[in-house]
């Protein structure tokens, strides 16, 4: 009773429960939560795109800039359909099929072939966490809304050591082929991605240990890591920390492979400089599409080389736990396609063991029980 009194004042059972249903009343009247509960309420009631705004925005709080960044690029296509006008809680099941259908026969300007179920699939999953935040997935939706189908992904292309070759070789011979030579050496080398090379600063690289910082920020799941540098993605870290240095990036927050402002059409009429050493580069795809064309390698995807240097871990027997430290932000079903890979190599591994074994299972073979005295033992 003694913890009623102190709460309620008294010790009486029947006093206590109406001092609570009284303190529960002057909680729903409290002005500020009904302030709370009024804004939460009337999310449904703005346009979509004001949510999305804020959606989005609350995203970068457990997400990194640049996936939220891309999501905002993609959400655009769900706005333009939609209407960044419509009040977000008279989105309803037809529209959302009627953008399935519709999104699904477009050709994507990038990738020049009908948009994939997949990124149908992400625009709507966007678009219910947008609903989601504004209360308004009902149950209904939550029931009848049927994402497409989508092929089971395929494991990434891996080069072999002869096309790796092949392509730096090639990129050796223009000056154009430059930063995505020396990139293609650290992801190759790393299993880096390409946003997280691209976003390295002067003070992330440590040669001399042998690693490369991932901060968070730039990590795909928020989560700082610390690869391991192969000699190759050493090589092509030294080439891009002299060609930094060319470009006045010294300092340890100035980015590895700096913006080339004259590039950017906004940026280029505030200053006469020619590189903001503050800010990253943007892309190298259009370099890296010519070189791998140029090198009969079209379609194989500067992602690709993630996908070998996890590849030839595999080979190597290196273990799935290594790898995914490595690598980061990959789970471990990922992880598992490549488990037929290092079965080839636990196997190279047996025949090697086994060569070495050969006198030692021929002794072993040639103990029978009458010239193996232990064998001969009778058990009682």
């Amino acid at each position: 009773m003694t913890q009623h009194r102190e709460c309620t004042g008294t010790s009486d059972p029947a006093q206590a429960l109406i001092y609570k249903l009284q303190f529960l009343e002057h909680q729903r009247e409290d002005p500020d939560l009904l302030e709370v509960a009024e804004k939460t309420e009337n999310r449904g009631k703005l346009p979509l795109k004001e949510v999305a705004e804020k959606y989005f925005a609350l995203k970068l709080a457990d997400n990194a800039a640049g996936t939220v960044a891309r999501e905002r690029r993609m959400f655009k296509r769900v706005l333009r359909f939609l209407g960044p006008n419509l009040p977000i809680r008279r989105v309803n099941l037809g529209m959302i099929e009627e953008y399935q259908k519709m999104r699904r026969v477009e050709i994507s300007p990038t990738m020049r072939k009908p948009v994939s179920a997949r990124t149908v699939n992400y625009e709507m999953q966007l678009l219910r966490g947008a609903m989601t935040y504004a209360d308004c997935w009902t149950d209904t939706l939550e029931a009848r809304y049927k994402p497409l189908r989508q092929a089971k992904p395929k494991v990434g292309k891996a080069a072999g050591k002869e096309r790796l070759k092949h392509l730096l070789a090639t990129a050796k011979t223009r000056r154009i082929f430059e930063v995505a030579m020396y990139a293609a050496a650290v992801a190759a080398g790393t299993g880096c991605r390409g946003c997280e090379i691209r976003n390295l600063q002067i003070g992330d690289i440590q040669l001399e240990q042998g690693i490369i910082v991932v901060r968070a920020e730039i990590a795909k799941n928020r989560q700082e890591r610390e690869p391991q540098l192969m000699a190759l993605a050493a090589w092509g870290l030294r080439n891009l920390l002299e060609r930094a240095k060319r470009l006045g990036a010294t300092a340890p927050s100035h980015y590895l492979l700096p913006l080339n402002i004259r590039k950017s059409n906004l940026l280029v009429k505030d200053t006469d400089q020619k590189w903001d050493v503050t800010r990253p580069m943007v892309t190298w795809v259009k370099a890296w599409r010519r070189l791998t064309a140029q090198c009969n390698m079209k379609g194989f995807r500067f992602h690709d080389l993630r996908h070998t240097f996890r590849t030839l871990g595999a080979e190597a027997g290196v273990p799935l736990e290594v790898m995914m430290a490595q690598l980061g932000h990959m789970d471990r079903e990922t992880s598992l396609e490549y488990v037929h890979i290092q079965q080839r190599a636990l196997q190279r591994a047996k025949t090697l063991i086994e060569a070495e074994l050969v006198e030692v299972l021929a002794t072993a073979e040639a103990l029978t029980p009458a010239n193996n005295p232990a064998a001969s033992v009778s058990v009682q």
